[in-house]
């Protein structure tokens, strides 16, 4: 029994020494950058995507004698929806090409000569209805998700 026991203490002492040695550091393994789903198959390239987000040239309303364009505009909550006045006329007596939006409760806007711009930010959803106030025929709806 003696001996068993001193077996033991032994091979315990013999385990206990192999754990203290100090091994050198291994370096550390590298992350592979493609991913292959079997042997045979080609590795492909992991990519990260992300969806797009609108521009403001993608929320821009044109102002022209006829209307807005569109007149109906769905954004995300946040968007900058820009207002253009694209609008002429050959004989100004006749015809005011001038506009002047007002997103109504909300904010009017200074007078747009042919060839300006005007923007909001739209940080609350909700629906927005906008108006010209020299052309008061020209309406339309922001709809803010």
């Amino acid at each position: 029994m003696k001996h068993i026991l001193l077996l033991l203490a032994v091979a315990l002492l013999l385990a206990t020494c192999g754990c203290m040695q100090s091994s050198p550091e291994a370096a550390p393994t590298p992350v592979p950058a493609t991913i292959a789903a079997s042997p045979t198959e080609s590795p492909v390239t992991a990519i990260p995507t992300r969806e797009p987000t609108a521009s403001v040239s993608d929320n821009t309303i044109t102002i022209e004698k006829e209307g807005f364009s569109p007149s109906t505009i769905t954004v995300k909550r946040g968007s900058t929806v820009r207002w253009v006045n694209k609008d002429s006329t050959e004989d100004p007596a006749l015809y005011n090409p001038t506009h002047r939006i007002k997103i109504i409760g909300v904010y009017t806007a200074q007078t747009l000569s042919p060839g300006q711009g005007w923007s909001w930010i739209f940080t609350n959803t909700g629906v927005y209805a906008y108006e010209d106030l020299i052309h008061p025929d020209l309406q339309g709806t922001v709809i803010v998700e």
